[in-house]
């Protein structure tokens, strides 16, 4: 894969560890990378991928400074890696596509359904998907049922999260009084579901108008605990299942860019339920990469920009945590180091360090 010349592309967002993966994919192909963000722990200001990093308030007019960046660099690429500022762009193409290409973008209206547990939950049980049930707290009479059909633990799961943050797991009645009357703001901001034992999967996807031009498969241990962290321990695989369930939900979202697609298998059934959508790229993108053989990134950056584009299918492979590395090494078994995620960190050592000390 080869751009035609080179490009220069400016970087949106917030997350440190999306902004470094995206780097890595980027960074052999022709790009020279800028960065906007609002977050001043970005580690991304000390990649040795970024030109130069720019910083702005959250209240700021944040169209004026990409404007501003994009005629002092003559960027070529707008490119937001998180998911508040792809809707902020989609939602100004209008203006900034005047001054420099935008990446694609799904319309506001069901990116925000897609993003939202809540909405996602409703459009998927509208159009027959599978979704686990779900409820909020105030409907007496559904969450009884819940309870009735599948007992304990319910997952309490904030409507606006990722990467399992705030979801917790509630055994008893008693537990979820208790949560809901804890003193939260708003209690509609939370859904409730059963707890399904199985593994996670995640769906990673480019799409066009709704159409999957191309994915990765990744899927994770069964699962049974508390813990709803993204795993490091991972195996790219096919699943037919899997994408032809997503492939009809991001047809009727018409999704139109990068999504990564959260899914859980039950582990008695072997059933698939779809949980929530990422619009975004995610923690794994530089190993979808070097392990699965698909960069994301440059794929979505070039089809974009009206490249062409050779679409690639993902390979088999597997990926180890630390803790496992370590595991097999003290137990002498044959690992590499190369197996876990860190190789690409070397590529970038001073960013990373920084990511890894401001976490």
């Amino acid at each position: 894969m080869a751009l035609n010349k080179p490009r220069s592309v400016l970087l949106i967002g917030w997350d440190s560890n999306i902004c470094l993966g995206v780097l890595y994919c980027l960074h052999k192909y022709n790009f020279t990378c800028y960065l906007l963000t609002h977050n001043s722990k970005n580690a991304g200001k000390f990649s040795r991928f970024v030109k130069k990093a720019y910083f702005y308030d959250e209240s700021d007019d944040q169209s004026a400074h990409i404007i501003s960046i994009v005629k002092r660099h003559q960027i070529d690429l707008i490119m937001p890696y998180d998911e508040i500022d792809i809707r902020k762009v989609t939602e100004n193409k209008d203006l900034l596509s005047k001054h420099a290409t935008c990446v694609w973008g799904t319309k506001p209206d069901l990116f925000t359904i897609g993003i939202h547990k809540g909405k996602l939950a409703e459009f998927l049980y509208e159009h027959k998907l599978p979704c686990p049930p779900f409820t909020t707290f105030d409907n007496k009479v559904k969450l009884e049922s819940i309870i009735a059909d599948f007992g304990f633990p319910l997952l309490v799961k904030p409507v606006r999260s990722s990467a399992g943050r705030m979801i917790q797991k509630l055994p008893s009645r008693e537990a979820v009084q208790n949560f809901f009357t804890s003193g939260l703001e708003d209690p509609s901001n939370f859904i409730l579901q059963p707890f399904i034992v199985g593994s996670d999967i995640t769906c990673n996807v480019i799409c066009r108008h709704g159409e999957i031009l191309c994915y990765t498969i990744q899927e994770s241990p069964v699962k049974s605990g508390s813990d709803f962290n993204s795993n490091d321990t991972l195996c790219y695989h096919e699943d037919e299942q899997v994408i032809s369930v997503v492939g009809q939900m991001m047809k009727q979202l018409n999704w139109h860019g990068v999504a990564c697609v959260d899914i859980r298998r039950d582990a008695r059934t072997n059933a698939i339920y779809m949980l929530e959508i990422n619009g975004r790229f995610w923690a794994s993108v530089a190993p979808s990469y070097v392990k699965a053989g698909v960069n994301f990134p440059v794929i979505l950056a070039m089809l974009s920009l009206g490249e062409q584009v050779e679409l690639p299918r993902q390979k088999d492979a597997k990926q180890i945590s630390l803790q496992q590395y370590i595991e097999m090494k003290k137990s002498r078994q044959k690992v590499s180091f190369r197996d876990t995620k860190f190789m690409a960190y070397f590529a970038d050592p001073i960013a990373r360090m920084m990511q890894l000390a401001w976490r």
